[in-house]
């Protein structure tokens, strides 16, 4: 074989860079002579300060190809990928066909179908007659003739095409609109998203083995979601326990802008406090609308000791079981079943002591648009899980409507046996901040007798702009001693009279401040709840406050936490101790070793609360510079006197986030398991897959495995050419991004990117077609000696656009089949050339031959 000589090719087969390279090479032959330019006061029309002779690149022959080139848009005929920017805002991207026009200008092919999914409103078009009411959607539409005003204009440097258009012609009222015509309901599949972690201590005592395993499993079957929470532990010490939280059936309701959900749910907490039922539920989801909120969710902090376990717990259910390194942890992915009720957090440590505390969470004040309303209705059988509860109908409703610009009002209505509550509030958008206050009446019937009471609700909500700071919820509510909220009525209810009852809140305390110090001051954060109690002695309080800062590269913090429990309150935690509060105090110190970006990094932090004092250090970082696999090892020392070690691995691999750790104390060894994941059973196979949300996406190149998806970890399509993309927000325009950088030669994608517009729940599918072959560099050479020009154009025995010859009459092509022939047109002439690839070498990229073309 011919030694290779490395060329720049213009190729249409790789679709982002092609038209790049084809820009580059005419640079690059306009640069090769100063004289290449007109005689000095030549212009043209189009291009009045650069003139050109196009007989100075030798051997062109046909010059009447790069006219073409370079006048108009300087665009060949052609799908192009580019950026699509409408009014200035970018849009999305996509493959744009460019067709050349009777006058000979190559624009861009604007469709019907494009430009409303832009946002322009067609159907006003259509109405003023500008349109035809039976246009294809595949039509191409001259936007300028039907808007003189419109402007339309491409960069082919920056592969951007800019559509600008007077905000009349624009159907879109509200930013980020979407067309609910374009929401997908996604694929029919099943799946089950898991976590499993497990492990086994030693000590002289004895063994223990324990096991967690959490699930969220699901089918989707054309609108319909169904969906399964459920978990299972066991241990040496126990039996094990399985314990289902959810079932139910969920479908969007486009007209309403609501779900319908049919099982065991919770009720809406915009004005009663979330209560868990089966039954049927229909209510507003608001990232139906244009820059809807998506819901409030805390941020659970704390500090592990060494390598312990976190729990998290909800109304008695286990939300959220992880293992964490020793130091500093923050949980930002928890979903809290029900918007109210505090979160339960017990660390279990590697020696097996367990700290709680209570995270305080509540929603932020009920607000929304002039004229706009949300809603919720509920109807079916209370169920809290405890089996000594009774269970009874129930039936509420909540509606939320925008009274003015300033000003919105809500209310509701509960009823179930024996008890009733009604709320009225407003909430108003002031100066000086949003500020809600509601007042809930409600009637009692048990057997412990008949109560009446009050309870009014004061909450606040402020960012202080001058300060930097940003109160993001601070509540106060009181409630009267005959008040009861149904859970309180249903376990009056269902406890024998004279029973000791359970503690009821009759005034309650929120507060989070985070305050920003500037850019290189860090910034200080302050969360605290304060509750009494009825008929409970003492209070509940919790208060954390911190500081983080960095200073170059090394990140620091200081945190401070305090718990006190009314008496008896903690009854139910094994807390290994009688004491009713407790203060923690931990600073910590982060620093890398280099300046490179995946450095490892060193953790130093020590703690000291009520046992004394205990000190950690870490090394963790990436191993071998991969971002796919981390490692973390350290060691420390207790406020006894014991040191102990441990060591934990983690990797995201194509089908589970797994993780090993292992700790040694001076009384107890450690090793512990995890993987956290997804299956998905689908029309194209079984994919196992990284931990799915709510609503993902699956990925699929035709036949083609090892290509890497856009830039998540780890994530590539399996055998069966398809891979499980972890996330996608619903009712938004969602990119899946091919990265096609390690893709062998002998592979071409017709696309790379492509955008899912999934509705809550769904599964959806993105393809991409692929086309395998053998890559060859064709030089062509005319029968009678003559070079074939700068430009041609080569095509397939179909017909198909391969590839633009170079200035030095080569292009390179993949071909299907190892034999063929190929077609080369410029102006009004054309040849073919036959080719005949031998057979494949190892490690050959592509092969190159000279073809005679006649």
């Amino acid at each position: 074989m011919r030694k290779k000589t490395k060329r720049l090719v213009v190729n249409q087969g790789f679709q982002a860079p092609h038209w790049r390279l084809s820009q580059l090479t005419l640079a690059m032959a306009l640069g090769l002579s100063g004289q290449a330019f007109a005689e000095e006061g030549e212009t043209t029309k189009e291009f009045p300060l650069l003139a050109y002779n196009m007989a100075f690149v030798q051997g062109l022959g046909q010059p009447e190809d790069l006219k073409q080139f370079i006048e108009g848009n300087s665009v060949l005929p052609g799908a192009y990928r580019v950026d699509i920017h409408v009014n200035r805002a970018l849009s999305g991207r996509q493959d744009v066909m460019f067709e050349q026009r009777a006058d000979g200008e190559v624009s861009p092919c604007l469709t019907f179908e494009m430009l409303r999914n832009l946002g322009l409103d067609m159907e006003a078009l259509i109405a003023a007659g500008k349109l035809d009411a039976d246009i294809a959607p595949t039509t191409c539409i001259d936007l300028k003739a039907i808007i003189p005003e419109a402007n339309v204009d491409y960069e082919p440097n920056l592969l951007r095409l800019n559509i600008n258009v007077p905000q009349a012609s624009m159907s879109r009222a509200s930013r980020g609109y979407i067309d609910p015509a374009l929401w997908d309901e996604g694929v029919t599949a099943a799946f089950s998203n898991y976590s499993l972690s497990g492990s086994r201590r030693k000590s002289d005592t004895g063994s223990n083995d324990s096991m967690f395993l959490n699930m969220r499993n699901g089918l989707n079957i054309g609108p319909w979601r169904l969906r399964n929470e459920s978990s299972y532990s066991d241990s040496s010490y126990g039996k094990g326990e399985f314990n289902s939280n959810r079932n139910y059936a969920q479908r969007d309701i486009t007209s309403l802008k609501s779900q319908l959900t049919l099982g065991e749910t919770y009720t809406n907490s915009d004005i009663f406090d979330s209560v868990r039922f089966r039954g049927a539920q229909l209510g507003s989801d608001l990232a139906m609308l244009p820059e809807s909120e998506r819901g409030y969710a805390p941020v659970i902090r704390g500090v592990a000791n060494s390598n312990a376990t976190v729990e998290v717990r909800q109304n008695g259910y286990v939300l959220y079981n992880t293992n964490v390194s020793a130091g500093p942890f923050e949980l930002t992915d928890i979903y809290p079943t029900g918007s109210n009720g505090d979160l339960e957090v017990v660390i279990t440590e590697a020696d097996g002591q367990v700290r709680t505390f209570t995270q305080a969470f509540a929603s932020l004040p009920v607000m929304t648009r002039k004229g706009t309303y949300r809603y919720s209705l509920d109807v079916g059988q209370y169920d809290d899980l405890r089996e000594d509860s009774n269970k009874p109908l129930l039936g509420t409703g909540n509606l939320v409507y925008g009274l003015t610009d300033d000003v919105t009002v809500f209310g509701g209505l509960m009823l179930s046996d024996g008890f009733s509550a009604a709320n009225g509030g407003a909430g108003i958008n002031t100066p000086f901040g949003a500020v809600s206050v509601d007042a809930t009446q409600s009637s009692s019937k048990t057997r412990q007798g008949d109560n009446t009471g009050q309870s009014v609700r004061f909450l606040y909500s402020k960012t202080l702009s001058d300060t930097n700071t940003t109160f993001t919820l601070a509540g106060y509510r009181y409630s009267t001693e005959g008040y009861r909220t149904l859970g309180e009525h249903v376990d009056d209810d269902s406890r024998e009279v004279g029973d000791q009852p359970r503690g009821r809140a009759r005034s309650k305390f929120n507060l989070t401040v985070n305050q920003s110090l500037g850019r290189d001051l860090g910034s200080l954060y302050l969360s605290a709840s304060d509750q009494d109690y009825w008929n409970l002695n003492g209070r509940t309080r919790t208060l954390q406050a911190g500081y983080n800062g960095h200073w170059q590269t090394v990140n620091y913090s200081l945190n401070v936490s305090h718990s006190r429990y009314a008496d008896n309150f903690s009854q139910g935690y094994n807390t290994g101790s009688t004491r009713n509060s407790d203060t923690q105090v931990s600073v910590s110190v982060s620093f890398p070793f280099g300046s490179e970006a995946r450095a490892p990094r060193a953790n130093l932090y020590a703690t000291h609360d009520s046992y004394g004092t205990s000190t950690r250090g870490s090394v963790s970082g990436y191993v071998a510079g991969r971002d796919d696999v981390t490692y973390t090892v350290g060691g420390g020392r207790t406020a006894s006197g014991e040191t102990s070690g441990e060591g934990n691995i983690n990797a995201k691999t194509p089908y589970a986030n797994v993780g090993a750790g292992y700790s040694q104390g001076s009384d107890y060894k450690t090793v512990n398991l995890s993987a956290r994941g997804s299956v998905v059973a689908h029309g194209g196979g079984i994919n196992f897959g990284q931990p799915v949300g709510e609503t993902f996406t699956l990925a699929e190149v035709e036949n083609t495995p090892g290509v890497k998806v856009g830039n998540y970890a780890g994530i590539k399509t399996a055998g069966n050419g398809y891979a499980v993309i972890p996330n996608a927000q619903p009712y938004r325009g969602n990119w899946v991004n091919l990265n096609t950088q390690d893709l062998g030669g002998d592979v071409d994608l017709e696309s790379t990117s492509q955008q899912v517009i999934p509705r809550r729940g769904a599964i959806t599918k993105a393809s991409f077609k692929a086309k395998t072959g053998r890559r060859l560099e064709a030089i062509f050479t005319q029968a009678n000696g003559a070079k074939v020009p700068f430009g041609a154009v080569v095509e397939n025995e179909a017909g198909q656009q391969l590839a633009i010859v170079d200035p030095r009459q080569t292009a390179l092509v993949l071909l299907e089949k190892n034999e063929g022939s190929l077609k080369v047109k410029w102006g009004e002439e054309s040849c073919s050339a036959t080719y005949s690839l031998a057979e494949a070498k190892v490690g050959e990229n592509y092969q190159s031959q000279t073809l005679i073309c006649q």
